[in-house]
């Protein structure tokens, strides 16, 4: 089967069958409806709110173990670029909306467009320094697939100090594709 159009349909039994559900009765339809208005429910919140980041992609390391010499040596591993995007705090959990355009591997614009998730433990009580992990839900475009969207449902890690995030994740895949961690920088403005 094709890589590319494996990971859609992986992307679309992500959405209609979303973990908590079980999917041949009623109470899965009632699932679905209640996560996809959780989901509506915080980007409308996030939309609304007053708080905007910057974000700074910084590395792109594509693992060696996956790879041979011959690739790795050809990619870009620092993906210049920036984006923007605005984020909430409710119970200790961070959920944000993102865009970014990156250099990708070959040296061209990567933009990707994502909503985010990420559950933080503190080590203070002012909250200023913290560990976290969740998940991004997102859509990329690539001129090596011709600009078609790839979905990005990926895991994120990230360990926050007072207003900087830094946030990783890593796109897996089979020898010589993708296995690349991305990493990038959050300034809450």
């Amino acid at each position: 089967m094709n890589f590319k159009l494996f990971s859609y349909l992986l992307f679309v039994l992500f959405l209609l069958f979303p973990v908590s559900g079980k999917a041949n009765d009623s109470a899965s339809a009632e699932t679905k409806g209640k996560y996809f208005d959780f989901l509506e429910k915080d980007i409308d919140k996030i939309l609304l709110a007053k708080d905007w980041d910057i974000y700074v992609p910084v590395n792109t390391w594509h693992n060696r173990e996956m790879y041979n010499k011959t690739k790795t040596d050809s990619y870009n591993e620092k993906p210049w670029g920036i984006g923007f995007g605005k984020h909430i705090y409710e119970d200790d959990i961070l959920k944000g909306l993102y865009f970014m355009v990156f250099q990708d591997s070959h040296d061209k614009p990567e933009p990707i467009i994502g909503y985010m998730r990420q559950w933080n433990y503190y080590f203070d009580q002012n909250k200023d320094l913290s560990v976290g992990i969740g998940y991004t839900l997102g859509v990329t475009f690539r001129d090596d697939y011709n600009w078609l969207p790839i979905p990005v449902p990926l895991p994120i890690f990230g360990f926050q100090y007072k207003k900087f995030t830094l946030q990783t994740t890593y796109i897996p895949g089979p020898y010589n594709m993708f296995n690349v961690l991305f990493t990038w920088i959050r300034i809450d403005l």
